[in-house]
């Protein structure tokens, strides 16, 4: 049986090996080095020739916050490739183990159809291209009409630019592919229960009716121990797998949430700025398109990532709720003692994706995230509006 996991995410690891994010998935030493050099290569002549862009670009363009901002761009996508690198093993160890929890599905009837996940996967890319150019274009367009630039030059500028943006994105997408996939895996295990519990019912309304002998009761409670033994053990799994997930993703997810606060922030202000502080009539149309289309670009990555996490966790708590209500319909004590367990773990270690411990991602995040976004960009529109007053009337006098 082919890997379910590599053909979900073959076409985005691909782009990952291309770019130099991650080392392929190969058990050779020399082989495994051969990809590191391949990598320490490839960024060796991006950052070669990227002073000279920064030069060129900042010799017009310099506010300080982009600066910074920026910077630390870089040094989250250099710390991306450190623990992708570093964690390399663990990370094939857990597709080897989603690629087991997927056969034991299958010896369980549960077929998978990879079809649905794969062209999600292919969305995400195709999304991301759109999300390239669009951002690309519209900054280039910027810089030709406001500072004079050749467009071609302007492309060539803007795309190395921003070459580590754009990078850092395709690690968002193989995360949120992954967790989708877990997500998927839950959802299968929960229409498992779903039918078991309908046929719990269904039995329990005609006991009167049908009789079972003595011998085929005994075989049929084995029968539903070994079921329920191989459910919980496949709840358990996953969620090891997802809190690996986490210690892979999760520090450099919470480096990326910093980075998207700024960004957040510092186009809202542009925006902002160009439409109720300053005279917007006189200011340029393109840069506001140029600063929306990069808005657009960072809440969607901000979303994407909180939406996901979101949701495996609610099917994990619907699974828990299944096996918690399953347990009402067995007489057998040691099932029950089965699920019992699996709930004391669940109120232990609950099912979070975290950044570093310091918060969960999901909606709770995603909400209080933009009241912060919210509450520093009030005071920095209010600053500017009190240093453009109090520019304007050192003016008149």
């Amino acid at each position: 049986m082919s890997s379910g996991i590599r053909i979900v995410l073959k076409p985005i690891l691909i782009i990952n090996y291309v770019f130099g994010l991650r080392i392929a998935g190969l058990s050779s030493c020399s082989k495994l080095w051969f990809n590191v050099l391949y990598i320490l290569l490839l960024w060796s002549i991006y950052f070669n020739f990227l002073p000279s862009v920064i030069s060129i670009y900042y010799k017009y363009h310099s506010p300080i916050e982009d600066r910074v901002f920026y910077v630390y761009e870089i040094c989250t996508t250099l710390v991306s490739i450190a623990i992708n690198i570093y964690y390399n093993t663990k990370f094939q160890n857990c597709l080897r183990k989603l690629d087991i929890v997927d056969n034991t599905l299958l010896k369980l009837g549960l077929i998978t159809n990879y079809d649905k996940p794969c062209n999600k996967t292919v969305w995400f890319i195709l999304g991301w291209f759109v999300m390239v150019m669009l951002t690309n274009c519209s900054t280039s367009l910027y810089m030709k009409n406001e500072l004079n630039y050749n467009l071609k030059s302007a492309l060539i500028y803007i795309f190395a630019m921003n070459h580590c943006f754009h990078v850092n994105f395709i690690g968002d997408l193989t995360t949120a592919s992954i967790l989708q996939f877990i997500g998927l895996k839950f959802d299968q295990i929960n229409e498992y229960l779903q039918n078991t519990m309908k046929y719990k019912q269904r039995k329990r309304a005609s006991r009167n009716q049908i009789t079972y002998s003595h011998q085929r009761n005994i075989s049929k409670a084995c029968s539903n121990k070994c079921i329920m033994w191989t459910i919980t053990h496949l709840h358990v799994e996953l969620h090891k797998i997802f809190r690996e997930i986490d210690l892979i993703f999760g520090t450099q997810m919470t480096f990326k949430m910093a980075i998207y606060f700024g960004w957040i922030v510092v186009d809202l202000r542009e925006i902002l700025n160009a439409l109720f502080i300053n005279n917007y009539v006189k200011y340029n149309i393109m840069a506001i398109c140029s600063y929306c289309s990069w808005l657009i670009h960072n809440v969607f990555k901000f979303l994407l990532i909180n939406y996901i996490c979101e949701t495996v966790v609610i099917k994990e708590n619907v699974t828990t709720d299944l096996l918690n209500k399953l347990s009402f319909f067995n007489c057998n004590i040691e099932i029950r003692e089965i699920i019992l367990q699996l709930s004391l773990r669940t109120v232990h270690a609950p099912f979070r994706f975290c950044g570093i411990g310091f918060f969960q991602f999901g909606f709770k995040f995603f909400c209080r995230f933009m009241m912060s976004v919210a509450t520093v960009l009030v005071i920095i529109i209010q600053a500017q509006k009190t240093k453009h007053s109090s520019f304007s009337n050192d003016n008149n006098n």
